[in-house]
């Protein structure tokens, strides 16, 4: 037997008798995801895109679950937990042994289009709600790859975009759900971000790769790079990068880091410590020891699954407005449901977040469920379908409005070209029958353009209305005529309008660029079409609602990876819609399907606003159960709801996008809802709000020191009374406001509580707070250290809605201990109640 192969051997010993068998080549086909040779025994590392859910596409389709955003929503660390858990079953079930998830970075801009798959703005509750998800997967026996590290925070020339941020704001914002995922989820790896962070790429910063996360931290997993980020060879091995993630494009290392070696440039030793680390933990979670994971049966896709989503979704979807007690909803009522987001729900986010599913059962159908025969339901569209995809790897599925083969007199002729401005030798022909496709040129990422051009054959007179789902920037030409101008690409749904005649022959051209000419693996585009124009079917809505006792309108905001967001405006005529449906029918109640926040010109003329986020499989009847009150809401916003893109702290050009290739966190710590207190500004909701049929009230704080796991902590208890007629679950927040000599904002989520509490009932609340919690990182002593002076607890059902609060001052033992308290979660610890 091999003496690695020795299970009775210490994990260090059979990594060093493994390193000491393997050639180089092995060791680096073990870095960059080749095949080391079978003589030494090593499982293939079988990778997954996993932030929300296992991606991909797979014989067997597995559970859909809720977008990060949405279990953020939940602020409850046990169903964070059994996220976990199903994300990692299922992984396991499909031989996946790196999962590369979760997502942990703060949602700085609302703009970001990759807001959905993280927690939120706050630093404790994505550090909270990540540790419970990596603690869960990784105890399914799957490798954990948290991302993306660090202070990713747009997409917008994301490849090559500096991040310049001050030590104390990284420390205390944008690195804290990082840490907690090292000491406490004890994550395997790490993925490095595509940016520079102050002048330097993730994938080759020393400082944060080694200095912060190996020396600061102790952690002992690997990092590895994002598909494509690594930049250099040699920065990047003395970094501390281990994994070259750049399956099937090898670019830095492999043969250039052998070459790297071979010269003297890299010693082996350091080969030795990077292949070392990605054994020891391939050993540490059994690979060697249990073979090679196949594909076997287990909860993947199973009815208890299933279950758990739908429970998820109940738990994320957020009341944010219910004037009059407008839900829940009557079920013998009459009720118009409007919107094309009714029937075409966005389950999930988009680029690598993406989870596949089968089908799904739609809020319309779930609403019809509900009512059964004695409610009568109707439908209308409102407006045409806003795009539901695609990201960088999915076309839009909406492939009833693409442009039919029959309708172009002898197909579409395109041609591509390496250029973002359709420029150069011609590398691709092809005639199309239509225009709905992804496309490649060669199998490797590059700079991409191409152009379609064709003839029209339009069967009846009507104004039509043209849109392009892309994954870069496009143009429409009709008859010479630029009809749709979406060249800079700031928004994934622009449209235009053109009236053609029955029996013309109509020229068409159409362009296509990869985004802001980034490279790209897999461009996308699809020409679509509809008669008619959204005013239509406006009118159309809003009959339907003036008929009916209640109108509950759909609207959804596609987002993915590789945009931001050009506004918070819902996109196409959704917004239009919302007024025509109010002013029709006073009983309106809006649900939203957004990936994040969104602006609402409208809130004043509805009675109802429901946020239900991308909600997974068993969102449409998730909805429907809050909608009728078979589910009372407990979600609360993990993110501020700004009045629009304007306000906030982002103000400025050099905050963001950036100028030029810099984009300055001039806020520092004044992020989301820190900015918010600090301005004394009112956003349109403010972060952890969330409403219920039901209402609490609270009691006075206790508070006391004691001491837990070694460490002077403050416990903070109190009594909730369910002052309601309905069982439900409160949040109480509870944040702190620090001296006025710290220089902190005013208010900082410090602990949170999900507590169930039946009508007429009281139960208790308990928080503790450790050394932590009151500590600020100093960069003149580079530590954590304790502010002399009075502190605030305040507890609160919102950042703004604060309903009790205590002065106290920390007693000398606490700045005594800061420096060696290592818990980024103040204390709190998963329950053993199972979700």
């Amino acid at each position: 037997m091999k003496p690695w192969m020795n299970t009775t051997m210490d994990t260090n010993q059979r990594v060093k008798e493994l390193l000491t068998a393997m050639t180089l080549d092995d060791k680096l086909a073990l870095m960059h995801g080749g095949t080391p040779s079978e003589e030494w025994g090593i499982p293939t590392l079988k990778l997954n895109d996993g932030p929300g859910g296992v991606t991909g596409p797979h014989e067997r389709v597995g559970t859909q679950l809720p977008a990060p955003i949405a279990l953020g929503a939940a602020f409850d660390d046990e169903a964070s937990h059994r996220y976990g858990e199903i994300i990692g079953k299922e992984a396991q079930d499909r031989g996946t042994s790196l999962l590369l998830g979760p997502t942990v970075n703060i949602a700085r801009t609302p703009l970001n289009g990759r807001t959905f798959e993280g927690y939120g703005e706050d630093p404790l509750l994505s550090a909270v709600t990540g540790t419970a998800v990596i603690q869960g997967i990784q105890e399914q026996g799957v490798m954990t790859c948290v991302k993306h590290y660090a202070a990713n925070n747009q997409e917008e020339d994301r490849m090559v975009q500096n991040s310049i941020i001050d030590e104390r704001t990284l420390r205390e914002i944008y690195l804290p759900a990082f840490e907690a995922a090292v000491k406490e989820g004890k994550a395997a790896s790490i993925m490095s971000s595509y940016n520079k962070i102050n002048g330097t790429y993730g994938s080759e910063n020393h400082a944060l790769l080694t200095q912060v996360l190996r020396d600061n931290w102790a952690f002992d997993g690997f990092v590895v790079s994002d598909f494509l980020a690594t930049q250099s060879t040699v920065r990047s091995i003395y970094a501390g990068l281990d994994y070259e993630l750049t399956i099937p494009f090898k670019r830095y290392y492999g043969e250039p880091l052998k070459a790297a070696v071979e010269s003297g440039q890299v010693p082996v030793k350091m080969i030795d410590e990077s292949a070392g680390r990605i054994l020891r933990k391939m050993f540490e979670f059994g690979l060697f020891d249990k073979g090679q994971m196949n594909e076997k049966s287990s909860d993947a896709g199973s009815l208890r699954h299933e279950k758990d989503a739908l429970r998820l979704a109940e738990e994320s979807i957020v009341l944010l407005k219910n004037d009059d007690a407008m839900l829940p909803l009557a079920s013998s009522g009459s009720i118009a449901v409007i919107g094309q987001a009714a029937v075409n729900l966005i389950a999930s986010g988009g680029g690598s977040a993406h989870v596949p599913c089968s089908d799904i059962l739609t809020p319309l159908q779930a609403i019809r469920s509900h009512a059964g025969t004695a409610g009568k339901i109707s439908y209308a569209p409102g407006t045409a379908p806003v795009p539901t995809g695609p990201s960088f790897i999915y076309p839009s599925p909406n492939a009833a409005h693409t442009i039919p083969a029959e309708a172009f007199e002898n197909g579409l002729q395109m041609e591509g070209y390496l250029s973002a401005d359709l420029s150069g030798e011609t590398v691709h022909k092809q005639v199309l029958p239509t225009l709905h496709l992804n496309w490649q040129f060669d199998g490797v990422p590059h700079t991409a353009s191409a152009k379609w051009t064709g003839t029209l054959l339009p069967q009846e007179t009507a104004d039509y209305t043209f849109y392009m789902p892309a994954s870069g920037g496009t143009r429409l030409f009709i008859d010479g005529e630029l009809v749709i101008d979406n060249w800079n690409f700031r928004s994934l749904y622009v449209t235009g309008v053109k009236r053609l005649e029955a029996g013309s022959r109509v020229s068409v051209e159409v362009h296509y660029r990869s985004n802001n000419g980034e490279a790209a693996a897999l461009p996308s585009i699809a020409l679509q079409w509809y008669a008619g124009t959204d005013e239509n079917r406006m009118e159309e809505a809003a009959a339907a609602a003036a008929e009916a006792d209640a109108a509950v309108v759909f609207v959804n905001d596609y987002m993915t990876e590789n945009f931001d967001k050009p506004d918070l405006r819902l996109p196409g005529a959704q917004d239009r819609l919302i007024e025509a449906v109010a002013a029709a029918n006073p009983n309106t109640v809006v649900v939203l399907n957004t990936g994040g926040p969104v602006a609402m010109p409208w809130l004043s003329k509805v009675k109802a606003v429901v946020e239900a986020w991308y909600p997974g499989q068993q969102g449409g009847e998730a909805i429907a159960n809050v909608l009728f009150g078979d589910t009372n809401p407990s979600g609360h916003l993990p993110v501020s709801f700004p009045e629009s893109e304007e306000q906030g702290p982002i103000m400025t050009k050099g905050q963001y996008p950036g100028i030029g290739l810099d984009t300055v966190y001039s806020e520092k710590l004044d992020v989301g809802y820190r900015w918010f207190a600090a301005a004394g500004e009112k956003p349109l909701f403010p972060f952890g709000h969330g409403l219920s049929y039901t209402s609490f009230g609270y009691g006075d704080l206790r508070i006391e020191q004691i001491n837990h796991a070694g460490m002077p902590c403050l416990q903070v208890a109190f009594e909730i009374v369910n002052e309601g007629p309905r069982d439900g679950k409160a949040v109480p927040q509870l944040y702190l406001q620090f001296p006025a000599a710290a220089g902190e904002p005013p208010l900082q989520l410090k602990g949170f509580a999900k507590v169930m509490v039946p009508a007429g009932q009281t139960a208790q609340a308990v928080m503790r707070l450790n050394p932590r919690a009151f500590s600020i990182w100093s960069t003149a002593q580079n530590k954590w250290t304790v502010p002399e002076g009075e502190f605030t607890v305040l507890i609160g059902e919102s950042s703004e809605q604060i309903v009790r609060k205590a002065s106290i001052v920390p007693a000398t033992e606490f700045a005594k201990a800061a420096e060696n308290c290592e818990s980024v979660l103040h204390g709190l610890k998963r329950h053993t109640k199972e979700f």
